[in-house]
C-alpha cells in the first residue's frame, strides 16, 4: 500500500513540475522596464507605442544572450516575427500628461520559441551570470607608462557603458611595486604573473590590459581570467591622435564588448546539439523528490526532463540540457546537489 501511495503522489508531483517548467522558461527570457515615451497628437496610436516596446525589448534580449558577431544575423527580423516569440506582456505603468504619453512594459518571451528561432539561424545563445572582475589597464604612450590618474581607460572605464552590462568592473589602486614589475616585463608581457598583484583584491576574476601606443597604432594585449579559465588576445587599432577622445571612446566601448563576449562564450549553448544525461537520485522521502523536481525547473540550461522510472528509494531521470556535463554539475551544485559518475552511471546526491 505504501508503494502505491508513493507512486500516486510522485505522479502528481511530476505532473505539476511540467507546468512549473513551462513557467520557468518564460522567466528566463523576461525583459523588464521597457520605457516608451512620445507625443499625444491627432495621430496618436497606443498600438504604435506597444509595437515600439516589442521591437526595443527584442533588441535588449538579443544583446543580452548573443555574441556581438551574431547580432547582425537578426538585424532584419520583422515586427510580426518578434510578436510570435512573445509569450505575454504586462503594462506596469502608463500615463498621459501635458500631451506626453509614457509607458513602462514587462515582456515575457517564450523560451522554446526563441531557442527554435535562433537554432534555425544557426545561432548559439549565452546565459552568463553577472560577475565582478578587476580591470587592470596599463597604458604606454611612446614607451612612457601613464599614471592611473592620466590613463584614459582607467579614468573613463566605468563611465562609458554598453547595453546589458554583465560584468561589474572594479578598478585597482595604483601600486608602485606592481608598476615596476610591469615595466620590467613590458617586452615579455605574456609571461607576466598577473595573479601575484591581483590576489590582494580578493577577487579571482580579472581583466588585464597592456596597451602600447606607437607609430599611430594602439596595440593591446588582453589577458582575462573568468572562473579560472584564462584567455589571451592581441588586438590592434589605428589611431592618428592618441588625444582624440572620440576615437578613444570607440576603442574603450569596443574593448568592453570584446571582454563581455569572452565571458559570454564561456556560457555559450549550441542549440543544434542539446545533450542528454540519465541520472539516478536516491531520495529518503517525497520531500526530497519534490525538491529535486523544483530545482530542475529552475536551472535555465535544462531544456526538459523526463521521469523514466521511480520506486520507494530511487528515481531515474533523463535530462536534456545545453552546454556540457561540467556546466550542468556546476549549476546543480548551486542548489546543493553533487553529480558524480560512478562506474559509468551518473548519480545525484543531496548535500545535507
Amino acid at each position: 500500500m505504501r508503494g502505491y501511495i508513493f507512486i500516486f503522489l510522485t505522479a502528481t508531483i511530476f505532473f505539476f513540475s511540467l507546468l512549473e517548467k513551462s513557467f520557468s522558461k518564460e522567466n528566463v527570457f523576461t525583459i523588464n522596464n521597457v520605457k516608451i515615451e512620445g507625443n499625444v497628437d491627432l495621430n496618436f496610436s497606443r498600438e504604435k507605442y506597444l509595437n515600439k516596446a516589442f521591437s526595443d525589448s527584442f533588441k535588449i534580449l538579443m544583446n543580452k544572450i548573443l555574441l556581438s558577431r551574431d547580432l547582425k544575423k537578426i538585424d532584419n527580423i520583422k515586427l510580426n516575427q518578434v510578436k510570435k516569440l512573445i509569450g505575454s506582456f504586462q503594462i506596469t505603468e502608463e500615463s498621459y500628461s501635458k500631451d506626453i504619453y509614457k509607458m513602462k512594459i514587462k515582456i515575457l518571451y517564450d523560451g522554446d520559441k526563441v531557442k527554435n528561432f535562433l537554432s534555425k539561424k544557426n545561432i548559439s545563445f549565452s546565459q552568463p551570470e553577472k560577475i565582478s572582475a578587476i580591470f587592470y589597464p596599463v597604458f604606454l604612450i611612446n614607451e612612457e607608462i601613464q599614471n592611473l590618474n592620466e590613463n584614459y581607460f582607467y579614468k573613463y572605464w566605468n563611465e562609458i557603458q554598453i547595453k546589458n552590462e554583465i560584468i561589474n568592473f572594479i578598478l585597482p589602486i595604483e601600486d608602485i611595486e606592481d608598476i615596476s614589475k610591469i615595466i620590467e616585463m613590458k617586452n615579455n608581457i605574456e609571461n607576466l604573473n598577473i595573479d601575484s598583484f591581483i590576489r590582494k583584491y580578493d577577487i579571482e576574476n580579472y581583466v588585464f590590459t597592456f596597451m602600447e601606443y606607437k607609430n599611430n597604432k594602439l596595440n593591446l594585449y588582453l589577458k582575462t581570467n573568468f572562473n579560472n579559465n584564462k584567455i589571451n588576445k592581441n588586438i590592434s587599432y589605428k589611431i592618428e591622435d592618441i588625444k582624440d577622445e572620440k576615437a578613444l571612446n570607440y576603442i574603450l566601448k569596443d574593448l568592453k564588448l570584446i571582454i563581455t563576449d569572452i565571458w559570454k562564450e564561456e556560457n555559450l549553448f549550441n542549440l543544434s546539439m542539446p545533450l542528454s544525461i540519465k541520472l539516478k537520485f536516491k531520495h529518503e522521502n517525497l520531500k526530497h523528490f519534490g525538491k529535486l523536481r523544483n530545482t530542475l525547473t529552475k536551472i535555465s540550461i535544462i531544456d526538459n526532463f523526463i521521469l523514466e522510472e521511480f520506486n520507494v528509494n530511487n528515481s531515474f531521470f533523463k535530462i536534456y540540457y545545453y552546454g556540457d556535463p561540467k556546466k550542468l554539475k556546476s549549476e546543480l551544485k548551486k542548489f546543493g546537489y553533487k553529480l558524480k559518475n560512478i562506474q559509468g552511471q551518473w548519480q545525484l546526491y543531496l548535500n545535507e
